[in-house]
This record gives C-alpha cells, structure tokens and sequence, in this order.
C-alpha cells in the first residue's frame, strides 16, 4: 500500500469517527443536503470531459446527434489554417521585397552581384534582420 493510500485510509477514519459523534439532527440535515446536492449534479454523457464548474464539453457522442456542427468545426479549423498559411507567404513575399529594393537601389556594378561571396553575404545580412 503506497502512503497516498495509508494516508487516505487515515482521514477516512477520522472523518467517520466524526461523523459518528454528530448528533442525530444535524448528521439529517447532513444527509439530506448531500441527496440534494447529488440531485442537482449534471450526469456526464459517455465520452464527456468536464470543464470548469458549469459546462461539460462533448467529445465523443456530439459528433452523431450533431454531425453538421462537428463538420463545420472542421471546415472552419481547416479555413484558419489554410488563411495562416497564405498570410505566410505574403509576410515572406514583402520580407524579399524589402531585400530586392534595398539591393536595387543600392549603386552596385553588375560585377558585384556576380561575386561568390554575394549570396554568402545575402544570407548572412538577412539571418541577422530577422
């Protein structure tokens, strides 16, 4: 037996030994506020995680009472991703713009950009702005 057991085992026992000396009234009303509160507890559908103190959130027998809602989810997951996506491509397409007009408006002979060390200098200067 771990000592998470030995120690549950022990307040176990001291909560019955004190719930034995309540008197006869008050264990009552003790009894019939937990029936109460037992009552009021939402029942869990199979497959349902609880979150927070109010809600439940269904994941696993939503998708066959709401099968459109389940797909719609999915389409609209699928949309952002497929946005981020392209809003990647234009940050990188404006990233090489600003490098293509730096090198253009730059006075370089044409000898320069024919250099072996350009490209090495090219990803160099632009890994350091980043």
């Amino acid at each position: 037996m771990s000592r998470e057991e030995q120690f549950a085992r022990q307040i176990c026992r001291v909560l019955d030994r004190g719930a034995a000396q309540l008197e006869r009234g008050v264990a009552e009303r003790l009894r019939a506020a937990r029936e109460r509160a037992l009552q009021r507890q939402p029942v869990l559908v199979p497959g349902a995680v609880q979150i927070g103190a109010g809600g439940t959130a269904l994941l696993g027998g939503d998708e066959k009472k709401h099968p459109l809602r389940t797909t719609l989810a999915i389409l609209v997951l699928l949309f952002g991703v497929g946005l981020s996506y392209y809003w990647n491509g234009f940050s990188r397409a404006s990233e090489n713009e600003a490098i293509d007009s730096a090198l253009l408006a730059d006075v370089l002979p044409p000898n320069a950009y024919l250099d072996k060390g350009f490209q090495a200098w090219l990803e160099k200067d632009s890994s350091a702005g980043q």
